[in-house]
């Protein structure tokens, strides 16, 4: 393997790495109960706990800008997923076809699940791939794969895929959280010689393809197979840490997706499948916890077409679309108001994400008051809320695309 093919990444990763009101009226759902309070009052999904709590208040003005939206891989490349990524290479063709044929202003980035060479002595998470749209390797088609790269996605797909491989050495202790978070650092768009795959006014979709979890079994002992494959998480390799630092270098009004492509937990036929190989699977629980914790899809890497799971994330991507991030997942009740109005809006939560089932138009103010658990002093968060027009589906997909923003 040519030590120049990994050199997608900032340079200053290395020190990480080595050194670590008319109001309107709202009416809000609680993920599993039936719609309730049609008067803008509040409701509260859950029972509010004896702990501390911290009032956040967020308010804005929505406004209309571009359709982006950057795409983010992250493959594992370890000993068993090799038929699984030629798979995923034949799929998404079709999918970023869509999107082609769509007004989206998309771009597309891919990273492993290990850190890779960048010199003849260092290593680093989160380094981009080159795209490749031959067999022979090439750097000239660059980190950053856009709707103006190419017309042949298929074949860069299934060059790229080949170019990625698997079964590298020191690839089977999979960390795609952490090498996600060590992606988002290499591409702060605050910062020179970034990888360029973020943009400053952008939403992001995460795909992760794995048929194990963080670190291989999660930090879960219960799910050892192995001898010493037990191996403890790390900070960067948490559902929660990853969300929290993509905020903190992002912003906190950027609306991002973390979808996944696993052994789903609890699916025993899928894992028995994949256990047919050479090497055991495991259930992906923090990889869910991610996708949950963000509002992501969550897709099984057993389905002999991927194409379902990546609709079923161009929905995910659409409500997060339509939606306000949130500090946290709220405690006890959560009050909205639009102004001036425009009659009963529909929300529900998923995971840290308030979720409109109507798009909030432009021009229009929005005020979200609620609760986290926190011992910390009140405090308030802003972000602009984007408006996504009610069209049809692919049709879903490119009506989607067109009103992302």
């Amino acid at each position: 393997m040519s030590l120049k093919r990994w050199h997608g990444v900032r340079w200053t990763s290395l020190l990480l790495v080595l050194a670590l009101s008319a109001c309107g009226p709202v009416k809000f759902s609680a993920p599993s109960t039936d719609d309730v309070d049609t008067d803008g009052t509040g409701v509260s999904p859950t029972p509010t706990p004896n702990i501390p709590l911290r009032d956040v208040h967020y308010s804005n003005q929505v406004q209309a800008t571009d359709n982006k939206l950057d795409i983010i891989l992250i493959v594992d490349d370890s000993n068993s997923m090799k038929p699984d990524n030629l798979k995923l290479a034949a799929k998404l063709s079709s999918f970023v076809n869509k999107l082609q044929a769509s007004n989206i202003d998309w771009q597309m980035c891919a990273t492993v699940t290990r850190a890779l060479p960048v010199s003849a002595t260092a290593s680093a998470w989160g380094a981009s791939i080159f795209w490749q749209n031959s067999a022979t390797e090439s750097y000239s088609m660059g980190l950053v794969l856009k709707k103006t790269s190419t017309s042949d996605l298929n074949n860069v797909f299934v060059h790229t895929m080949e170019y990625i491989d698997a079964g590298w050495q020191g690839s089977d202790d999979e960390r795609a959280i952490k090498s996600a978070y060590h992606h988002v650092y290499n591409g702060d768009y605050r910062a020179s010689g970034n990888n360029g795959c973020y943009r400053s006014d952008s939403a992001i979709a995460f795909i992760i393809i794995s048929d194990e979890d963080e670190r291989s079994i999660g930090g879960d002992a219960s799910q050892q197979v192995y001898t010493g494959e037990l191996k403890p998480l790390e900070n960067e390799d948490k559902p929660q840490v990853f969300v929290d630092y993509v905020r903190q270098i992002m912003g906190a009004d950027r609306r991002f997706t973390v979808n996944s492509i696993i052994v789903k937990p609890g699916d025993s036929a899928c894992k028995q499948t994949q256990d047919t190989g050479s090497a055991k699977s495991h259930y992906g629980f923090k990889y869910a916890e991610l996708s949950n914790l963000t509002g992501g899809g969550i897709g099984s890497i057993c389905d002999s077409d991927y194409s379902t799971n990546l609709n079923l994330f161009v929905d995910k991507i659409k409500d997060s679309l339509s939606s306000i991030p949130l500090e946290c997942t709220p405690i006890g009740a959560v009050n909205v108001t639009i102004t001036p109005s425009i009659g009963v809006v529909e929300s529900r939560i998923e995971g840290m994400n308030l979720i409109f089932s109507t798009p909030v138009p432009a021009g229009k103010t929005i005020d979200v008051t609620y609760q986290c658990s926190d011992n910390r002093a009140p405090s308030s968060v802003g972000g602009k809320v984007v408006p996504l027009k009610e069209e049809g589906f692919f049709d879903r997909i490119m009506s989607f695309f067109r009103n992302l923003f």
